[in-house]
Order: C-alpha cells, then structure tokens, then sequence
C-alpha cells in the first residue's frame, strides 16, 4: 500500500523555485553539459568514449558494473526500456575531476506517459573521461 502511494506520487514532482533550467544550466561547466546531452540523446556510440576502460557504474542499489562494456550493455537495456529521458538540472558542482549533478529527470515510457524522478549523480573523472559514476535514485516508479 505504501509503495503504491509512494509511485503515484513520484510523478507530481515540482520544481523547486529558482531553479528552473535555463539559469541553472547556464552555470553549470561545458563538461557536464556535453555529458548530459550526450546521455540525453540515448546514443549509445556518443555515449561509450566518454568513459574510461575501467569504468565502474553504480546505479541505485544495483551491484556495480566493471568496465565499459559491460557499462554500455547496463545502459543500452535501460534506454530500450524506455523511449526517452530529459535532465532537469536542479544544482550542479564541480570540484575539479568530481562533478556532483541533482537533477529531476523525465523518464518518457514506452506507452507515452512521462514520470519525473529526483536524482543525485557523483562523476569521477580521469582527465574529461568518466571513470565512476554513482546515481542515487529510485528508478522504478518509471515501470510500475
């Protein structure tokens, strides 16, 4: 019972006041723009040499993904399972090879309709390449 009211109420999401789109993305470092268009575009041959070799991913409470490949595969299944998604970016920080990124994003499903999820992502880096990537979310509102 309480999860189904927790997912019914996971789409009614609003943004927080001052924190709109524009502004926010207008501070935010050509990196990380780069990086979210790229993952916002779900192309997965843009999207792989963006990452080290040894990449490791960590997506909520999932077990950790070692290396790109296996990387690639984690999010070319995740993207066929939905038809798109759009980052809304809230604040973002960088603190030189750590950039620290919460986001509302809209997930749109395959029958249409559009959930929007919070979320907070950490990206190591190694040089302009990810080498970890943390997303602290819950996705499955997005498949219930």
């Amino acid at each position: 019972m309480a999860a189904t009211w927790l997912a019914s109420h996971f789409n009614v999401i609003e943004m927080v006041l001052g924190t709109d789109v524009p502004e926010k993305e207008d501070s935010m470092s050509d990196w990380v723009k780069h990086y979210y268009a790229v993952v916002d575009s779900m192309d997965v041959e843009k999207f792989a040499p963006l990452h080290t070799e040894d990449v490791r991913l960590r997506f909520g409470n999932a077990e950790t993904v070692v290396g790109r490949d296996a990387v690639v595969r984690g999010i070319t299944d995740f993207w066929g399972a939905i038809k798109g998604l759009r980052h809304n970016f809230v604040k973002t920080w960088d603190e030189g090879d750590v950039e620290i990124v919460e986001a509302l994003i809209d997930y749109t499903r395959h029958d249409g309709k559009v959930v929007t999820l919070p979320c907070t992502s950490i990206l190591r880096k190694r040089g302009d390449l990810v080498q970890d990537l943390r997303i602290y979310m819950d996705v499955s509102p997005v498949f219930a």
